[in-house]
């Protein structure tokens, strides 16, 4: 128990009914920190006689029942909560409290009990919750209208490349054993939802409510009829290699026990329902497991994938995870991987990338860099309808570039999004020519970094993943228990027919690529690349934090499998070239077999890159000197790429005498604008 003098203490304590001191009425971390408590707890009079307002105390939570008819609950957070630094966090992160758990990534969120959902703010500023019965036994039901919860912590630990047929179709036949016997033990069904990216054919299978909503949100219906279109393109090209488009398939398994005490008591379940684990294809023992890890004597949440050559690929691409259900990885190391693979055969590029139409012909450029580098935050810059500076600002500059209003207006109205963050496909059509065809139906992207974010979730019913409480550790009182779409991790799906960025999903003609890349060591601002440097930085994939992502990405097999390697900058640079000269063991540390299918891969898709950068003009902008900067370097590539000659190159100091004189703009220290014209 804590008193007042205690650093612990919060001063909603000294208000404490002595028979609540150390009731159920009270959530304590382990270290005895006051969380939550029951208004009925409180002795309201004398907070009355003190002087002092309840919310100088605290902030008021209220339950409501499923027809908000009843409060069923209230309870109060203490501000101290709000102030608390990194070391304090640690100690309370995993705390359970009345209303769900607190979980500290930057700050303290609370993952709401399922069922748990937020209705919004009184005319008190009380954050109202409504206990819905309907969905109290969905765990992936999130804490607001149209949400889904999913568990951060079980991130892929590991990518496992099968290079022995037999032994992934073991994988495969175990998977689906697991998926059985769950289903005998929740009584449940295996959920399967097939969808389109790119024109390839998908499917995907698991045990996990959420992830059957998240894939069908996020791609295309398999009666799109765009996907069709390019589905009939697929075909052709692949009748010429004389084979079949492939389809990919995933199996998520979620719950496979992670040691052999717990797997004992999921045989015991198993025989109360009088099945016979053997007989579901199950092993005997959980070390004889297909995805046992011997290193840690468990399951591991894992990736699983066959390291075939291309040409040894058959109708079906699996991949499978194990004890995730992030729809992330299932994304980006289930569907993408598999259909990058896919269309490489075709000769077609799976880039991690976004692109906005910039042009009133409706020409793209393509953006690339890893997560963090600020490509939604530069692409944002002409596709936000609703934030008026940016769009004047545009129409000013096209009206100085057209020396005709009208013509400005529709150049304004033509740009915007073609597709947000994640992967885009992009394919040759003939005489040098490129286009990009569109990968997800949704964007998929971290709801905080939408400028239009409260536009987006007023005017409609955005899905959102990951929605979590805010605890109020950021040290805004204000947001003390509610939901402020400032979770690290939550995402939003945003239908582009919502409206609210000029944005589209057709196919559109490739004008120039732009690689961002945030590196103070660099000395230029913007540089236009040659195919050969532009390739190396590709392959290196510099991050913000100075790390290196393949291909400037982490989820796709052969980055994964790179990366664990250590096989990253310009180690892959020359191991790459070792490999092609015989020695296909330096990829993958000293494995023959493992170095031969990463070269297969590579070789099939830098073979595309190499042409594809010989045929478009590729800038690299450096973005450490300013988000408006960032994204008005972009916007100079792509509406004047003749600016800048190949393998010339400007100082941040040139490009703002360079806007300044033609444009009329000017930045502070930061990058950020300090005037516009």
């Amino acid at each position: 128990m804590t008193n007042e003098n205690d650093n612990l203490a919060t001063e909603i304590e000294r208000f404490l009914k002595p028979k609540a001191v150390s009731s159920r009425k009270l959530a304590r971390s382990a270290e005895g920190r006051l969380l939550l408590a029951e208004e009925s707890a409180l002795d309201m009079d004398r907070i009355r006689d003190s002087g002092i307002t309840l919310s100088e105390l605290g902030r008021r939570v209220r339950v409501y029942n499923s027809d908000m008819t009843k409060q069923t609950a209230s309870y109060i957070i203490p501000v101290e909560v709000a102030g608390l630094g990194k070391p304090e966090r640690g100690t309370i992160e995993g705390t359970k409290i009345q209303i769900g758990r607190v979980i500290d990534l930057g700050g303290l969120y609370v993952r709401h009990n399922p069922g748990i959902r937020e209705v919004g703010l009184n005319d008190r500023g009380d954050v109202v919750l409504r206990q819905d019965a309907d969905t109290a036994e969905d765990p992936g039901i999130g804490p607001i209208l149209n949400s889904y919860n999913t568990t951060q912590s079980t991130l892929t630990d590991r990518v496992v490349a099968r290079i022995d047929k037999k032994n992934h179709d073991r994988d495969v036949k175990e998977a689906r054993a697991w998926l059985d016997a769950m289903n005998v033990i929740n009584n449940g069904k295996t959920l399967r939802a097939r969808f389109l990216s790119g024109g390839i054919p998908c499917e995907h299978r698991g045990n996990v409510q959420q992830l059957y909503k998240t894939v069908q949100v996020n791609f295309y219906q398999i009666n799109d009829p765009l996907n069709l279109e390019l589905s009939s393109v697929l075909e052709e090209r692949f009748s010429m290699l004389e084979r079949p488009v492939p389809m990919v398939r995933v199996i998520s398994v979620v719950g496979i026990p992670p040691n052999e005490r717990s797997y004992k008591e999921f045989v015991a379940q198993l025989k109360k329902k009088k099945q016979n684990p053997m007989a579901l294809g199950l092993p005997s023992r959980l070390r004889d497991s297909q995805f046992f890890d011997s290193a840690s004597k468990s399951i591991l949440p894992s990736c699983f994938i066959w390291a075939a050559n291309l040409d040894e690929i058959g109708d079906s691409i699996y991949a499978i995870t194990i004890n995730t259900d992030y729809h992330g990885e299932v994304k980006g190391r289930g569907v993408h991987s598999g259909v990058a693979s896919a269309l490489s055969m075709a000769d077609v590029l799976s880039a991690h990338a976004s692109s906005t139409v910039l042009n009133s012909d409706g020409t793209t450029t393509v953006i690339m860099g890893s997560a963090g580098s600020g490509k939604s935050t530069a692409a944002a810059f002409w596709a936000e309808r609703n934030n008026s500076k940016n769009r004047d600002e545009l129409a000013r500059r096209y009206s100085l570039l057209e020396q005709d209003e009208e013509k400005a207006k529709e150049k304004v109205r033509s740009v915007g999004y073609i597709g947000q963050d994640d992967w885009l496909h992009v394919v040759p059509s003939g005489e040098g020519k490129w286009d990009v065809w569109p990968a997800e139906r949704h964007f998929y992207s971290r709801s905080r970094d939408l400028l239009s974010r409260n536009l987006v979730l007023s005017e409609n019913e955005p899905i959102i993943e990951n929605a979590t409480a805010d605890f109020g550790a950021n040290g805004e009182r204000g947001s003390l228990g509610r939901t402020n779409h400032q979770y690290p991790h939550e995402r939003l799906f945003y239908d582009p027919d919502w409206d609210n960025f000029y944005a589209d999903r057709d196919v559109h003609r490739v004008s120039s690529l732009v690689l961002l890349e945030h590196d103070p060591d660099l000395d230029f601002a913007v540089r236009h690349v040659s195919p050969k440097h532009a390739l190396e930085f590709i392959l290196r994939g510099r991050t913000p934090s100075g790390k290196q992502q393949p291909f400037y990405n982490d989820y796709t097999d052969i980055s994964a499998l790179l990366i664990s390697q250590g096989v990253v900058g310009d180690r892959l640079i020359e191991a790459y070239r070792a490999a092609k000269k015989g020695d296909v063991a330096a990829l993958m540390n000293g494995d023959e077999a493992l170095g031969r299918f990463v070269l297969d891969r590579l070789k099939a898709q830098l073979s595309v890159w190499e042409v594809f950068l010989h045929d478009v003009p590729v800038f690299v902008v450096n973005t450490v000197h300013g988000a408006d900067m960032t994204h008005d370097l972009v916007w100079l590539v792509s509406e004047l790429p003749d600016l800048i000659k190949r393998g010339k190159e400007k100082s941040p100091a040139e490009v703002g005498k360079l806007m300044e004189t033609r444009f009329k703009v000017s930045y502070d220290e930061a990058g950020d604008w300090a005037s516009l014209g």
